[in-house]
């Protein structure tokens, strides 16, 4: 068994840390030590229903990094020793079961959420929290884009890490015109992300021009979709997601400094944080995903 710390919900939203014995990875689980994991609205919407009558204590946390420390016998994606990223939805569609629970120093995971990451990659370790999920999407729409025209308009409506990892993207595959629709508080990391123009999250996206945009608003049971024509929304990307594709086009793209996932990241907290990180990402107050960076037990 290893023993872990972990953010465990409480009744009202509220998290305690606690340390917990974990047991050893069988069958197809993974067991990883965590080093870092993403704060999503997502997250924050699971904390709000915690006082519904068939609530259950849960330790939240849709993403994250960390190294593989021992697998289960029936595991063939990874090894022990790989860095990996862990994310709930490797084909982009959202569980409802939760699949996985990223705020812990040690997390025990089915491998089909689990992806090795190169431990050589251009980037800030921490920051690969938000691959599993955010990062992946982000490109594969990225791609999608820009093969269907890189020089035309388009428009990215949030202010959230799923926006400002979208913008990013889509200026690392050569988009040249991406015109960010967002909070005034996100605007400038909307811009630093790779925007050529930002505007107030409920400006007239017509005006624009533009024929196709990206809804990259997280949260309140919504996922994220495409806009096109620039009237309606579809809620899901125009291609399937693939998983191994996206983190070899990320990785590419860190090599070659087009990509960072810190330019989704709005602020860093440890675990010892994460109420004061929850009520930061509920109130606003930061642009893009919160990060927890953890200390495993030793």
């Amino acid at each position: 068994m290893t023993l872990s710390r972990m953010a465990v919900l409480q009744p009202f939203g509220f998290l305690a840390i606690e340390e917990v014995e974990i047991p050893a990875p069988k069958g197809h689980q993974v067991a990883v030590e965590m080093f870092a994991a993403a704060i999503t609205p997502a997250d924050v919407d699971l904390l709000s229903r915690s006082d519904a009558p068939d609530w259950q204590p849960l330790v939240p946390g849709l993403e994250g990094a960390g190294i593989v420390t021992a697998i289960g016998e029936a595991v063939t994606r990874v090894r022990i020793g790989d860095q990996v990223v862990i994310g709930a939805t490797p084909d982009g569609a959202e569980r409802p079961d939760r699949p996985v629970s990223t705020w812990t120093t040690n997390a025990l995971v089915d491998e089909q959420y689990v992806a090795p990451f190169p431990r050589d990659a251009e980037t800030d370790r921490d920051s690969l929290a938000l691959i599993g999920a955010t990062g992946i999407l982000a490109a594969t729409v990225g791609m999608q884009v820009v093969e269907s025209g890189a020089d035309e308009p388009v428009v990215v409506v949030g202010g959230g890490g799923l926006a400002l990892a979208t913008i990013a993207a889509l200026r690392a595959a050569g988009a040249t015109h991406i015109i960010a629709a967002a909070p005034a508080y996100a605007q400038a990391a909307a811009e630093a992300a790779g925007a050529s123009l930002c505007l107030a999250a409920d400006a007239d996206l017509a005006a624009t021009g533009a024929r196709r945009g990206l809804d990259s608003r997280e949260g309140n049971g919504r996922n994220p979709g495409t806009l096109d024509p620039m009237t309606r929304w579809t809620d899901t990307p125009a291609q399937p997601i693939d998983r191994d594709r996206a983190i070899a086009v990320l990785t590419e793209w860190m090599a070659a400094g087009r990509f960072s996932p810190s330019a989704a990241i709005g602020k860093r907290y440890t675990i010892e944080q994460i109420n004061e990180a929850v009520m930061d990402m509920e109130s606003g107050r930061i642009a893009g995903s919160g990060l927890v960076v953890v200390e495993p037990l030793k």
